[in-house]
């Protein structure tokens, strides 16, 4: 299938995740520092002081792409890398890393893509309020200036916030992820700011008109329990916050606030011209998506009256994280999004499978295989997918999971520091050489 041999095929990391060197060179705290050292939801009591040492490592695991056969390598950069109080002065050996990274790839072969927020929001900004102070629309413009100034000269790629429903979600609603805020209030304010600072960020890099500039949606499969209708509305509110919240006002169709009531809270932070401002023709999206959630109606659940019914009482196996792997969502979203603009660019920026440390790596072949299976279909279907970022490379911190689930296709012993090849890596290298042929 020539269409095929012509998608990309590349990986995705996170800063936090990854680069460790918590405190060096001049590196400020973030929230997932402090998180990941005071709360005690981190399910192995792991930290990110030292991660996967990415930050003295990164030619060894950018030469471990490369050898895979791989071409993109999307990492995030730290925000207190790089500016330690979130504002104001430029940490220069921040700069200098990062620099070191993008000269590294352009040398053997691997294009580097950037993302500018993978959560590791400076803490000295959440001190101040974070997401929830309208104020952070300036200190990410002031930001992604910084970043575009510095490294647009040769990233040619940019991902702007990468899956704003989980970051927002699970750091200021539910309080499961950092910085552990709950509550609709933190929600629907923060969630206002995210999606003006984005639109805003976009217009700053495209200031540089060579640059392509996307966001990374995170969505999830979404259906109703039973055939009631009940249950189908408790399902259309789900579906809505997850997989259309975050990407419905920049196509400039407002808050999708008829479908899911609560988010009408949001016209409480409005200014003159907010919802116009927030309208933003990306240059492609990114579709990332893992599992699905099937949905009952639940009256006393509050804000959605939804629950999820998990995938032991409906018998279906989970993985590490609890999660039903679910690798059609991959062709199901890629149509879906489609649907919204046929002619968008769209890539598969994260898709993997979490496995336990004794688990068989046969079960990720199998589940890209079938990746690949969706994507071939999309392809003849005309849709306008252009390639595929794995997540991830290395076992890495899997946030409040800490170092349990193991998304990457090379195993990472703590100890040693000591990366190695699995199975699926071997097959990766060899499916993709097979592809040139």
């Amino acid at each position: 299938m020539n269409e095929f041999r012509h998608l990309e095929w590349g990986v995705t990391i996170a800063a936090a995740q990854t680069e460790g060197a918590h405190d060096k060179d001049g590196k400020g705290p973030s929230i997932w520092d402090t998180f990941t050292q005071k709360s005690r939801k981190i399910k192995d009591g792991s930290d990110i002081k030292e991660a996967t040492d990415f930050y003295h490592r990164f030619k060894e695991d950018i030469d471990l792409t490369i050898d895979i056969g791989l071409k993109i390598f999307r990492f995030s950069i730290s925000w207190p890398r790089i500016l330690p109080e979130g504002t104001g002065k430029i940490n220069q050996k921040g700069i200098e890393f990062y620099n070191q990274v993008i000269d590294y790839c352009l040398l053997v072969g691997v294009e580097p893509w950037i993302t500018t927020y993978h959560w590791d929001l400076p803490q000295k900004l959440e001190d101040k309020g974070g997401w929830t102070n309208r104020e952070i629309i300036d200190w990410y413009k002031e930001y992604v200036q910084v970043l575009r100034d510095h490294f647009a000269d040769r990233v040619k790629n940019w991902i702007l916030i990468n899956e704003g429903i989980v970051c927002l979600g699970g750091g200021y609603f539910l309080g499961v992820h950092a910085p552990g805020r709950r509550g609709i209030r933190n929600f629907v304010s923060s969630t206002h700011h995210l999606l003006l600072a984005q639109a805003i960020g976009f217009k700053e890099l495209k200031k540089k008109n060579e640059l392509r500039v996307g966001t990374a949606i995170s969505c999830t499969k979404i259906e109703p329990y039973r055939n009631t209708s009940a249950d189908r509305k408790a399902a259309n509110r789900i579906d809505t916050l997850m997989n259309r919240l975050f990407i419905e006002p920049h196509l400039g169709l407002g808050y999708p606030d008829d479908d899911l009531p609560i988010l009408k809270r949001i016209s409480r932070y409005y200014k003159i011209g907010d919802i116009e401002a927030l309208k933003t023709d990306f240059d492609f999206w990114g579709i990332q998506t893992y599992t699905r959630e099937v949905i009952k109606a639940a009256w006393y659940i509050p804000y959605m009256g939804a629950l999820p019914i998990k995938p032991k009482k409906r018998k279906i196996p989970v993985s590490i994280m609890g999660w039903e792997t679910y690798s059609q969502g991959t062709q199901y979203f890629l149509e879906r999004f489609s649907a919204y603009d046929p002619e968008k660019p769209l890539w598969l920026s994260e898709c993997g499978m979490a496995l336990s440390e004794k688990e068989d790596d046969q079960a990720r072949i199998e589940y890209y295989q079938n990746v690949i299976e969706g994507m071939k279909l999309v392809l003849k279907k005309g849709v306008n997918l252009k390639g595929i970022l794995l997540w991830t490379l290395l076992d890495n911190f899997e946030w409040a999971e800490g170092f349990v689930p193991k998304f990457g296709i090379i195993s990472l012993n703590r100890k040693t520091m000591q990366r190695k090849m699995k199975k699926s890596a071997f097959w990766l290298k060899k499916y993709l050489s097979n592809i040139k042929l």
